[in-house]
C-alpha cells in the first residue's frame, strides 16, 4: 500500500511516496527502567497485565495505518500513545510522528486486539534521520488530550528516554521475516502525565526539534459510533 509523504530537511520539501506493509508497534521501549515499571503499573490500575518481558512487539497490519484526521472507533474507552516513528527504505532513514491508539476495555482481555481494532496514526510530514541523528536525544516530544473541552499536557520527554533507532531496528529486526523496508516501527511511548489514562474526545502531538527549530505534529478528533444501539 503507497502513501504520499513530504519529506522535510535542510534543502526544503519533497514530495515522496513509501510502500506500507504494515507497522510494529513497540512497548515498554524505554531507556529509564524505572519508568517503564512506572508505565506498566499506570496500565495495571485499568487491569492489563504486566507483559512477560519487556520490550514486547505487536503487528499491525497496512490498512490499519492511517494519517491523522477525524476517526472512528467502537469503544468508548481508546486512547492515544504518542511515539517516534521509523520507516526503512533504500534512500535512508525516514522519521515520523505517530499514535498507537488502543481500546482499553479490550487491552484488559488482549492487547494484540485492542491495537487492531483502532487505527495507528503517522504524520503526513517525515524528517531525514541523517540530518538529526547528532543532535537525537534534545528532539522533544508532546502530547494533549482534550475531553470536554478542557486540554490537558498528557505526556511530554525528550528522545533520550526512549530506545534510540539503531538500537530500535536491531530489536525488530528479530521478529521480522526479511527486509524491514516497508515495515513502519513505532518506538513506544514515554509515561503519562496525567495520572491515568483519559478517554479524549481529541488527541495532539508534536515532535519537536530545538536545534533545527522544527516540529512534525498530529491532531485529530476521535468519534464512537454513537448512532448505533447495542
Amino acid at each position: 500500500m503507497n502513501q504520499y509523504f513530504t519529506l522535510e530537511g535542510k534543502k526544503g520539501k519533497r514530495e515522496i511516496s513509501l510502500e506500507i506493509k504494515g507497522a510494529i508497534l513497540c512497548g515498554y521501549t524505554g531507556r529509564d527502567q524505572a519508568a517503564v515499571r512506572r508505565h506498566i503499573e499506570e496500565l495495571q490500575k485499568e487491569g492489563v497485565k504486566p507483559p512477560p518481558s519487556v520490550p514486547t512487539f505487536y503487528p499491525k497490519p497496512p490498512q490499519g495505518i492511517a494519517f491523522d484526521g477525524d476517526i472512528y472507533v467502537q469503544g468508548q474507552e481508546t486512547s492515544g500513545e504518542i511515539e517516534y516513528v521509523l520507516l526503512v527504505n533504500p534512500q535512508g532513514l525516514w522519521v515520523g510522528l505517530g499514535s498507537d491508539h488502543t481500546d482499553r476495555e479490550l487491552e484488559r482481555l488482549d492487547i494484540l486486539k485492542s491495537k487492531q481494532v483502532c487505527p495507528t496514526i503517522i504524520s503526513r510530514s517525515l524528517w531525514n534521520y541523517d540530518e538529526i541523528k547528532e543532535h537525537w536525544d534534545n528532539i522533544e516530544m508532546r502530547s494533549w488530550a482534550t475531553r470536554e473541552d478542557k486540554k490537558a499536557l498528557y505526556q511530554e520527554s525528550s528522545l533520550a528516554t526512549i530506545l534510540p533507532p539503531g538500537e530500535l531496528i536491531r530489536l525488530v529486526q528479530q521478529k521480522v521475516r526479511g527486509s524491514l523496508e516497508g515495515i513502519a516501527i513505532y518506538s513506544g511511548t514515554p509515561p503519562l502525565k496525567t495520572g491515568g489514562i483519559v478517554f479524549a474526545d481529541r488527541f495532539e502531538g508534536e515532535l519537536y526539534n530545538p536545534v533545527l527549530k522544527k516540529k512534525l505534529t498530529f491532531n485529530y478528533p476521535i468519534h464512537t459510533l454513537s448512532w448505533f444501539r447495542d
